[in-house]
C-alpha cells in the first residue's frame, strides 16, 4: 500500500517492527498489509498512534500497548494485547486463547468468538467478546470488566479477587466467584459501551459475576 507497509514473506517480525516504529515516527495513520500470521508485530506502540493491521495476526499482536489504537481487519492468534497498559485494540474477527492476559488499563474488544484464558490478571482493563468463549476467563482477575455476549466456559471467574463479568449466555463460575443480576448501573453501562462498539446485545439476558471474597487465600 503507498502509504504503509506489506508484510511481504520475506519479512521478519523484527523488520515489520521497525518499519511500524518509523513509519508511525512520521505520520500517525498507517496500515499494514498483513500476509502471514507474524507473532508480537505492533507491540509497545504509544499514545496517538492509528494503526490497521489488514489480514490475519499471529500471536501477542498489541502486546505492551501504551496508548495507540490498533484495529485488526481479521483474525489474531493468542494473547492479543498482552498486558497493555491503555489504549483500544479491534479485533473484527476471533481471537485464540488469552485475550487481554495481564492487561493493566485500556480496551479490547473483539468482534468474533475467542478461546480459553479471556482476561486472566485482568488489572483494570475492558475486555468485551462479541461471541463465544472458551474456560477459565477472568482467572485471578483483579480489576476491571469483561463482558461476553454469548457462553462462557468452565471456571469462569476462577478465583477472581476484583472486577466484574457480565456473561450474555450460559457458563459455569468457578471458585470465589459469585452471581448477580444487573442493577440499573450496570444496564447502564453495558449500554453505553455497546452503543460504542455497535453491539446488538439483550441486556436483560446478561448477569454479572463479581467476587465472593476480596481475600479468597486468606480464609
Amino acid at each position: 500500500m503507498a502509504d504503509g507497509i506489506k508484510s511481504k514473506e520475506e519479512l521478519s517480525t523484527r523488520q515489520v517492527n521497525i518499519d511500524i516504529k518509523n513509519k508511525t515516527s512520521e505520520n500517525n495513520y498507517l496500515n499494514v498489509e498483513v500476509t502471514q500470521k507474524l507473532d508480537s508485530i505492533a507491540v509497545g506502540l504509544g499514545n496517538g498512534i492509528n494503526i490497521t493491521l489488514k489480514g490475519d495476526v499471529g500471536d501477542f499482536v498489541g502486546a505492551l500497548n501504551n496508548g495507540a489504537n490498533i484495529e485488526i481487519e481479521g483474525n489474531a492468534g493468542r494473547y492479543v494485547g498482552n498486558n497493555m497498559t491503555s489504549g483500544e485494540i479491534i479485533v473484527k474477527g476471533s481471537a485464540e486463547d488469552g485475550v487481554g492476559f495481564g492487561t493493566y488499563e485500556g480496551t479490547i474488544v473483539v468482534h468474533g468468538n475467542a478461546g480459553n484464558g479471556i482476561g486472566q490478571l485482568n488489572k483494570g482493563g475492558l475486555i468485551l467478546i462479541n461471541g463465544n468463549i472458551g474456560n477459565l476467563a477472568g482467572l485471578y482477575m483483579l480489576s476491571g470488566d469483561i463482558i461476553v455476549t454469548g457462553n462462557a466456559g468452565i471456571d469462569t471467574g476462577d478465583w477472581m479477587i476484583g472486577g466484574t463479568i457480565y456473561i450474555g449466555g450460559t457458563f459455569k463460575t468457578g471458585t470465589n466467584a459469585k452471581v448477580h443480576q444487573l442493577d440499573a448501573e450496570d444496564k447502564q453501562k453495558l449500554q453505553e459501551i455497546f452503543g460504542i462498539y455497535k453491539i446488538d446485545a439483550d441486556i436483560e439476558k446478561f448477569i454479572k459475576i463479581e467476587p465472593k471474597k476480596i481475600r479468597p487465600f486468606y480464609g
